[in-house]
């Protein structure tokens, strides 16, 4: 296996992984994990995509990035008002 089929093998199982344990319950659609799934995975693929040249999956996959990225941006506003509410 090559470098490049690599990279794309664990970009895909970490947006496999993340919808997996989303669907059984393990994690919630909100959950800091899940968002860094679905930023790490669409990552990955695009190295993988831009090799093969695959241009209209990189351009889905840098939308699916973006938007898990202002998920962990939500998160991450979440937490400072929780923590901000509890003092």
């Amino acid at each position: 296996m090559k470098a490049y089929d690599l990279i794309g093998l664990i970009g895909a199982i970490f947006l496999l992984f993340g919808f997996y344990r989303v669907t059984i319950g393990k994690w919630t659609n909100k959950s800091l994990w899940y968002e860094l799934d679905n930023v790490i995975g669409p990552v990955l693929l695009i190295i993988y995509q831009l090799h093969l040249r695959a241009y209209i999956s990189v351009v889905l996959n840098a939308v699916w990035a973006i938007v898990a990225f202002k998920g962990i941006t939500s998160y991450a506003e979440r937490f400072v008002t929780a923590r901000r509410s509890k003092q």
